[in-house]
């Protein structure tokens, strides 16, 4: 069983959805006012919040916050736009038809753009008078939890298949807390394509019978398939330009010191163009990629692999990318679709995130249905990491 992480909740004043109980609030037959459920929120808040100095878990199902030191100096979330959160995370959930948007924020402090992870992305909103809480960040491992809920689950995780997220093949885990104060549910699903971790969560006095699978899957838009929210990649947003007429006219949207070059990857019948935002002088090679192939007849970008710096720069072998550190293996290949980057293989020794346990899957072809977790020692993964460091750096030809 996959171990829950306990995740200080840092929005507990203004996130209303994770940590109260909304049931009964307003009128019987009327939705609850959002301000009023605020001011609500933050009392009860402030009454179940442990003793100060009292570090000890709240017990099984108890929704307390541990408000700490971080938090008190200062709310770390902003309050940002739709359309700014849209152009943080390429693909990004909907507004679910039928609910009030309470607002968007964002936390800077959470990503780390040296290792490639976005700030996370947050939607706080009402629907059927209950409060959701829906989360997105990019470049995170698919074991991190990023739900902010600070929770022992009663039952799950309990795998599901999203119905139209992934073309219909994305897995998602529900989690689900029953205690004398009621109901917390959640749902996470990751997409491996492009490394995007979601959750979505909500609290109420009764959910018995709720599905929060539905909503997740109400979430979803036809959108993310075209990227459609504007600029996806550095070619287009230096450009201005989300449309080209083929690789030559890709290319000549690159400025100096950025290089390209063409590559063969197992899972597309064609040239992938590769570009380089950034091109390493000692042997051409870059810590980041991005990927176009032809999609109707015209380049389409596909979306990129990030390694950690140039010690460890992307290299390709056989139809196969491979990216990662001394602390991670990755490997990629072409969707079944043909149009996107897919995860191939992923292992962590968890070292970073200080568990020390190795998590992670192999897959033999891009079908979703041939994965297995690893189950290696830590001899197997410096094999894998030894044999990453023999394939060849992809070269780039770099821009004058």
């Amino acid at each position: 069983m996959k171990k829950i992480k306990k995740v200080t909740v840092y929005t507990v004043m203004t996130t209303v959805v994770c940590m109260s109980l909304l049931i009964g609030c307003g009128k019987k037959d009327e939705a609850p006012d959002p301000e009023e459920l605020l001011l609500e929120d933050q009392a009860r808040i402030e009454e179940m919040a442990p003793p100060a100095g009292d570090g000890e878990d709240s017990g099984a199902g108890e929704i307390a916050p541990d408000v700490d030191e971080d938090f008190m100096r200062g709310n770390p979330w902003v309050e940002i736009s739709e359309q700014e959160a849209k152009d943080t995370i390429i693909r990004l959930f909907k507004v679910p038809d039928g609910a009030e948007v309470l607002d968007w924020t964002k936390c800077e402090e959470l990503g780390d753009s040296e290792k490639g992870i976005s700030p996370m992305i947050q939607l706080n909103f009402a629907l059927d008078k209950n409060f959701f809480n829906a989360r997105a960040q990019m470049g995170v491992d698919e074991d991190t939890d990023i739900s902010g809920m600070y929770v022992e689950w009663t039952e799950g995780p309990k795998e599901v298949t999203l119905a139209n997220w992934g073309g219909g093949n994305m897995k998602g885990k529900m989690y689900r807390s029953i205690s004398d104060t009621g109901y917390a549910d959640l749902i996470t699903w990751y997409d491996q394509e492009i490394g995007i971790s979601y959750s979505l969560s909500v609290s109420a006095a009764d959910l018995d019978g709720f599905d929060i699978q539905a909503v997740a899957e109400a979430m979803y838009t036809e959108d993310n398939e075209a990227f459609g929210y504007g600029p996806t990649d550095f070619v287009q947003f230096q450009s201005g330009r989300t449309e080209f007429k083929d690789y030559e006219d890709v290319i000549s949207c690159l400025t100096s010191g950025q290089g390209y070059t063409y590559v063969k990857i197992k899972g597309y019948d064609g040239d992938i163009l590769a570009l380089a935002e950034l091109v390493f002088e000692a042997d051409h090679s870059t810590n980041e990629v991005t990927l176009y192939c032809m999609k109707d007849g015209v380049p389409y970008s596909m979306g990129s692999i990030i390694g950690n710096g140039s010690a460890y720069p992307i290299r390709l072998a056989d139809g196969i990318v491979y990216a990662g550190d001394n602390h991670r293996y990755e490997s990629y290949f072409i969707n079944p679709d043909g149009n996107g980057i897919m995860m191939k293989d992923y292992v962590d020794d968890g070292v970073n995130d200080g568990t020390g346990e190795f998590t992670g899957f192999l897959r033999e072809s891009n079908d979703f249905d041939h994965d297995t977790d690893f189950t290696g020692s830590q001899k197997d993964f410096e094999a894998m990491l030894s044999d990453r460091e023999s394939k060849p750096v992809i070269e780039f030809t770099v821009v004058k």
